[in-house]
């Protein structure tokens, strides 16, 4: 786990008791300088593993670092270190196997120094909750040829003890420090200093689900990869397009309280109060930076002529980018930063320790063993019955009834997402989700047009007429832009409805509390 610091907190944090004390032997600090090997092309790290060389106390040692996956923690890393005669990496010491892999991927191009660290470490070592932590706190800066970021981070690796105590301790630091957690690797911020490319956004992927996998740990892939979707598009929004960083922000928190909801119904507990009440907060938050960048999206992109034309339009518009950009202020304030690392933090501890458990009776308890696909069975039969439910008699529902088809349908989609891979054919998963997504997409225009009216309402137009008039002619717009797409809306919601459910098929023979069990075959 690894927080990064303004220089005043990182010489707050040298000091600070909670880093404990130093290690006997251990110098401080350790001047360490890192080269790190790849391709011309990055071969390596598009592949999510970095190679490097580190100079330590006149000793070489080449280590190779694999980034987690997208359903492990996404603070776990696994690593390798031999110690190297030389600067240069000879992928002969290392593991056959690994060293075979690292072939594979480099193949006949040549490796060379990308780009590197030197930093001066302090190591120390904190007892915490029965769990011992090496801390080391780096303070130097990054290069790459001659460009040079300057870098102040505490990074935590647990070396004997429970993974909940590292996220305990995690905790503590935020409370007592104004740190921000840190997403990034050196390797993946040296990346981006070599290009001089903002980092780019992560979109949605699906967990890695098999039929092989007991509930308790399709829960937790479900649960990491959400998390690992959220925290990967943070330091696009600090450093990239924030635009697009809101919006798969926003993305991941929703799949996240849609996975949320999968289990909650099964696993209730205050823990998870708490959780799924913080991801609403955030949410929220993200929502009002969202709704604006839609309505300047709408105005400049999607406008019709007379609106474009109309007296007043470029005032309207720029009070409209005034109001994203405070939005997005809101959004990248330190206090909003810190509410996502606790909350980051606090998800991973209750999966390390499997937080679910806690208060379940003992049947539901019993279940976590069996097999993933009844409970996914069970989920979509759950999401499909609330789905058809809300939906009934669609041609005559009211807008805001219409908006609970919509959430009702996103979660039907996130569920696809989660489980789609454990159901056979996947062109029936496939044609299933494209129709989700077409009733989604026109529920979600009028949802937008919608939230639009209520934007230019809190606009002050008052007292410029010609932005007034601008105003009117954007609200009337965007009330009638959804009307010609009714006869599609519920075309779209028809063929979702008579759609079969791929969930259902040779497989299912019996309900329960799961849902159904499957045949073997």
């Amino acid at each position: 786990m690894k927080f990064l610091a303004d220089p005043e907190t990182f010489k707050a944090a040298l000091k600070h008791s909670l880093f404990g004390q130093k290690i006997a032997g251990k110098p401080a600090p350790q001047a360490i300088k890192s080269l790190y090997f790849d391709t011309e092309s990055g071969d390596l790290l598009q592949r999510g593993v970095t190679l490097r060389v580190r100079r330590m106390n006149r000793h070489m040692i080449l280590g190779v670092k694999k980034e987690a996956s997208p359903d492990g923690w996404f603070f776990e890393r696994a690593e390798a270190e031999t110690p190297s005669p030389s600067a240069e990496p000879d992928l002969s010491l290392l593991d056959k196997d690994i060293a075979r892999k690292l072939e594979d991927i480099v193949g006949d191009k040549k490796l060379a120094p990308r780009f590197g660290s030197d930093v001066h470490r302090t190591l120390r070592m904190v007892k915490f909750r029965s769990a011992e932590i090496e801390v080391a706190l780096d303070d130097g800066f990054l290069f790459a040829g001659e460009r040079r970021e300057p870098t102040h981070e505490i990074e935590l690796e647990l070396k004997t003890g429970e993974p909940a105590a590292l996220f305990e301790f995690g905790l503590a630091l935020l409370e007592a420090l104004p740190l921000k957690l840190g997403v990034l690797s050196k390797a993946r911020r040296g990346a981006l200093l070599l290009s001089g490319e903002p980092p780019a956004p992560v979109h949605a992927t699906s967990p890695a689900l098999s039929p092989h996998m007991t509930i308790e740990e399709a829960i937790g892939a479900l649960l990491r990869n959400g998390l690992g979707h959220f925290l990967g598009n943070l330091p696009v929004l600090e450093r990239g397009d924030p635009v697009e960083a809101v919006h798969q922000l926003r993305v991941g928190m929703r799949r996240l309280r849609s996975a949320f909801g999968l289990v909650y119904r099964f696993f209730p507990s205050a823990e998870f109060d708490a959780l799924r009440e913080e991801s609403r907060r955030i949410e929220t938050a993200l929502g009002g930076a969202r709704d604006w960048d839609v309505f300047v999206e709408s105005l400049s992109e999607g406008a019709l002529p007379s609106v474009i034309d109309a007296p007043g339009f470029e005032t309207l518009i720029e009070a409209a980018r005034v109001r994203a950009k405070r939005s997005h202020a809101a959004v990248m304030q330190p206090a909003s930063a810190r509410a996502a690392a606790r909350f980051a933090l606090s998800l991973e501890r209750f999966v390390a320790r499997r937080g679910w458990r806690i208060g379940a009776p003992d049947h539901r308890l019993e279940r976590l063993s069996g097999p993933v696909a009844p409970f996914a069975v069970g989920s979509f039969d759950q999401l499909h019955r609330k789905l058809l439910k809300r939906g009934k008699g669609f041609d005559t529902l009211t807008p805001l009834e219409r908006h609970a088809v919509r959430i009702a349908v996103k979660h039907l989609r996130y569920a696809t997402q989660f489980f789609g891979s454990l159901f056979h054919p996947a062109s029936a998963v496939e044609l299933y989700t494209e129709k989700a997504v077409a009733l989604q997409d026109l529920l979600g225009e009028r949802n937008d047009a919608t939230i639009a009216l209520r934007l230019i309402h809190t606009l002050d137009f008052c007292s410029d007429a010609q932005f007034a008039y601008a105003a009117g002619v954007a609200a009337g717009w965007r009330a009638r832009g959804g009307l010609g797409e009714e006869p599609a809306l519920r075309k779209a919601w028809r063929s979702l409805r008579r759609a079969e459910p791929f969930w259902h098929g040779e497989a299912a023979v019996r309900k329960g509390e799961w849902g159904v069990n499957h045949r073997q075959g």
